[in-house]
């Protein structure tokens, strides 16, 4: 008479492996706010980051075609806006008549679509609608006068915000602020 031996196998029960996704369940609805919240603050960074980029791109421009590059608050399709702020977007452009805004006949370079809508951006009072970069790469008014100041982003609900500032060259960069700052939101 043979006999046969098994091996016992252990698994999971069906039971078992339903807690076992209860708990994960639990941790990961606990976990979901706080993700939230990272990506948030992550895209914030990334805006902030990118309206550095574009200022940057803007300065390179003028210096490479050797003429005003400006970049100002995104208005219907490519056009500046008349009023709002700069979570509306930006719009880099080649400005031939050096008055800081968009014509028809003149070329774009870059469009930036709106923030989302948790982000506001505003200028202070010399870079609320635009910053605009003369032939010699540094920041300058449609007068002439050397254009310097901070633009603001700030998120709801967000312990920081960031500040793109730009100096009497027209050199940006990028500073972390606290909200317990007194900032421009």
């Amino acid at each position: 008479m043979l006999r046969m031996e098994y091996a016992h196998h252990r698994g999971f029960t069906l039971l078992e492996a339903l807690v076992v996704l209860a708990l994960l369940g639990v941790l990961l609805a606990l976990a979901a706010p706080g993700m939230s919240d990272l990506r948030q603050k992550h895209k914030m960074q990334s805006q902030a980051e990118q309206l550095q980029a574009a200022l940057l791109l803007a300065r390179s421009e003028a210096l490479r075609r050797q003429q005003r590059v400006t970049l100002c608050v995104k208005g219907q399709s490519q056009d500046c806006a008349s009023e709002g702020t700069w979570a509306q977007g930006w719009v880099v452009f080649v400005d031939g008549n050096d008055n800081a805004v968009r014509d028809r006949d003149e070329a774009v370079l870059q469009v930036q679509a709106a923030l989302p809508a948790f982000l506001t951006l505003r200028g202070n009072a010399t870079v609320d609608r635009y910053v605009s970069y003369g032939p010699d790469g540094r920041s300058q008014s449609t007068t002439g006068a050397f254009q310097a100041g901070t633009l603001t982003l700030c998120g709801s609900g967000q312990a920081h915000g960031w500040r793109v500032v730009i100096n009497a060259v027209g050199k940006p960069r990028l500073e972390k602020t606290e909200r317990t700052e007194r900032v421009n939101c």
